[in-house]
């Protein structure tokens, strides 16, 4: 067991808890932008193209990035994007098993998957079309 243990990756023996980001948003006119959108990108360690995409079929409104802003067309509260947000984060960053977010998405034989660096489990992940 101590064997077992010791082999682990040194994220696996962490017991911080996962801080969930936030986005700070603001509705100017008739869009909505997220500022603090590449910050929340960085923390969940996920391509800003890949969140974007989510949230633009998630709201079912284009969107637009501007350097570290995202800019969605129409208007949407703040409880509406971080819910979105959270949902993003259960489906493709928190691990299935273990429940961490040390998690990587990738590409084999044409499956998409989330593998966690944590305990080395991999889950299937839907396409974002």
């Amino acid at each position: 067991m101590e064997k077992a243990f010791s082999e682990l990756p040194e994220t696996a023996k962490e017991k911080a808890r996962f801080k969930m980001p936030v986005f700070e948003s603001f509705i100017q006119g008739n869009q909505t932008i997220i500022q603090n959108f590449t910050d929340v990108t960085g923390a969940l360690r996920r391509d800003e193209k890949h969140l974007m995409k989510f949230l633009s079929k998630e709201l079912a409104t284009p969107a637009d990035l501007d350097g570290r802003r995202l800019i969605l067309k129409g208007k949407h509260r703040d409880k509406t994007l971080n819910g979105r947000l959270e949902k993003y984060v259960k489906e493709y960053v928190l691990c299935t098993e273990c429940g961490k977010p040390d998690t990587n998405l990738l590409t084999q034989g044409g499956v998409n998957f989330m593998r966690c660096e944590a305990c080395g489990a991999r889950s299937p992940v839907s396409v974002i079309k």
